[in-house]
C-alpha cells in the first residue's frame, strides 16, 4: 500500500533514520579525531558502526561507536599510526605528481599512481579489518593489502566511493562544504561497508567454521571481547 511508504518502518522513515546516524557518526568521528592520535581507534569505530548499519544490527548508534572506539585502545592508537605515515607518503606521492607533472615520463607517473592507489585501497580495507577483527596489526595491514589484490573490481568501487565527496566540493568550490561536514566520511564509510559485507561475512563464517573444528565452540563472532590477548581464536587471516 502506498500509505505504508511513510510508516515507521517504511522506506521513508528508514531512509530519514540513515541520514541522522551517519551525521551522527560522522560528527563523533570528526571530534574523536581531533587529539590526533585518536585517528586509529576513531576510524575503526566509524567503520565498525557503518557494518552494523548495513546488516541492520546498528540499535543505538551512539552507544555502538562508543563501545568500539574504546575497544583494543592502545593497538588501535598505534594502527591510527601507521595510518598516519601512510597518509603523508600518500600526500607526498600526491604532491609530487602535481609538481612535476609535466616534466615526469610516464615510466615515472604510472609507478606513481600505482603506489597511490594501493596504499590508498589497503587503507580502505585495513579501517574495517581492525574494527571488526582481532589480529596484530601488521597482520591487519597485510591481510588487507592482499583483500584489496583479490576484491580488485571492487577494491575500485571502494576507491571512487571515497572520492565521489571530494570531487563535488572541487567541482562546486565551497557550497559543497556543510555535506563534506555531515557526511564526508561516514558516507563512503557507509557505502563502502555495502560493498565488503559478503566478504567479511564470507571471512567471519570462516572463522567459526574453524573454531567449530578445533574446539566445539559454537560462539558468535563479535567484536565485542575484553583483552585481546586471551581471544585468540577469534584471529582472521586472509
Amino acid at each position: 500500500m502506498p500509505g505504508k511508504i511513510f510508516d515507521f518502518d517504511g522506506p521513508v522513515a528508514g531512509f530519514i533514520f540513515l541520514v541522522r546516524d551517519l551525521f551522527l557518526i560522522n560528527l563523533l568521528t570528526l571530534v574523536f579525531m581531533l587529539p590526533v592520535f585518536t585517528i586509529g581507534p576513531a576510524l575503526k569505530a566509524l567503520a565498525f558502526t557503518c557494518l552494523k548499519i548495513v546488516r541492520k544490527e546498528d540499535g543505538n548508534v551512539f552507544a555502538t561507536y562508543i563501545k568500539n572506539f574504546k575497544l583494543n585502545f592502545k593497538q588501535s592508537v598505534a594502527f591510527g599510526l601507521v595510518c598516519l605515515v601512510l597518509f603523508l607518503i600518500m600526500a607526498g606521492d600526491i604532491a609530487a605528481l602535481v609538481i612535476y607533472w609535466k616534466t615526469f615520463s610516464m615510466l615515472m607517473i604510472v609507478p606513481l599512481i600505482i603506489v597511490l592507489f594501493m596504499l590508498f585501497a589497503t587503507l580502505i580495507y585495513a579501517i574495517p579489518m581492525q574494527g571488526r577483527f582481532l589480529n596484530p596489526v601488521a597482520v591487519t595491514f597485510r591481510n588487507a593489502f592482499w583483500a584489496a589484490l583479490y576484491k580488485f573490481p571492487k577494491t575500485v568501487v571502494m576507491v571512487l566511493a571515497f572520492l565521489i565527496l571530494p570531487c563535488l566540493y572541487y567541482l562546486v568550490s565551497g557550497n559543497f562544504f556543510p555535506l563534506l561536514i555531515m557526511f564526508g566520511l561516514s558516507l563512503p564509510a557507509y557505502l563502502n561497508a555495502v560493498i565488503y559485507e559478503p566478504f567479511f561475512k564470507e571471512t567471519e563464517d570462516r572463522i567459526l567454521a574453524r573454531q567449530r573444528a578445533e574446539n566445539g565452540s559454537t560462539e558468535s563472532l563479535e567484536h565485542e571481547y575484553g583483552d585481546p590477548a586471551d581471544d585468540a581464536e577469534k584471529k582472521a587471516d586472509i
